[in-house]
């Protein structure tokens, strides 16, 4: 294993050993910097290693490439020619960027590739509560709220249980089924990345088209009802 260096910091000579005074100018070695025993940049265990708790230090991919450029500049600038340590600093930040790259898309994983995750866990926590749901498919349940429950509270719809046909469309369907709702007639009561009408037979349709949560309801008493329970459900845009 390569001998630690004193390098001093007047002249920039390189003592080996521990001595106290720079053997080619004098000066004293009190403050100076200890080398690794890098002797090339070409090991890439060590350089990976840096970049990878300087990005668990700061929690930010970019700063932690800013920290090891940083620290590389100074320790190779004064050993190496200048292209030969400014590849190495840019291939280090590629990599570094990578790797934040990497953790900000598995940390923004679309809900619909979630492992677990059950068609009725993306409805909205109030709509959630006062359902019960049972599967038909993968990608489909079927609920029902109680007439009783205080979420059709106001005889919203006569009396009766509330049947939801609850799913998570892929991508490639949702612009359909918006635009098949779109002109099934009805009223639109919101047309962007939600959409939410209800039906000339007063039932009410919502879809999520970013996540692909699709909502379709049994039947309300009239158009007002099914808005308070969009209001009430959680399902407004």
């Amino acid at each position: 294993m390569p001998v630690a260096e004193l390098v001093c910091q007047y002249c920039s000579h390189r003592n080996s050993g521990n001595p106290t005074q720079c053997g080619h100018c004098g000066a004293p070695l009190a403050a100076v910097h200890r080398l690794s025993s890098l002797t090339h940049l070409g090991q890439p265990e060590q350089v990976v290693a840096g970049a990878e708790r300087a990005v668990a230090a700061t929690g930010s991919a970019v700063t932690g490439a800013e920290h090891v450029v940083a620290g590389v500049e100074k320790l190779a600038a004064k050993q190496y020619p200048r292209w030969q340590w400014g590849a190495a600093i840019a291939g280090i930040v590629t990599m570094v960027l990578g790797l934040g790259f990497t953790v900000v898309r598995s940390s923004s994983t679309p809900l619909t590739s979630l492992p677990g995750v059950g068609v009725d866990q993306a409805l909205p926590s109030q709509l959630r509560a006062a359902a019960s749901c049972q599967p038909v498919d993968s990608a489909s349940e079927s609920c029902v709220i109680p007439a009783a429950d205080p979420m059709l509270a106001g005889g919203i719809t006569g009396g009766k249980d509330l049947t939801l046909a609850v799913a998570l469309d892929p991508p490639e369907r949702r612009a359909d089924t918006v635009r098949n709702w779109r002109t099934a007639g009805g009223t639109v009561l919101a047309d962007g990345v939600v959409f939410v009408a209800v039906s000339p037979s007063a039932t009410l349709r919502y879809v999520n088209t970013l996540v692909g949560l699709r909502v379709e309801t049994g039947a309300f008493t009239g158009r007002a009802a099914a808005q308070t329970f969009m209001a009430r459900a959680g399902l407004t845009p």
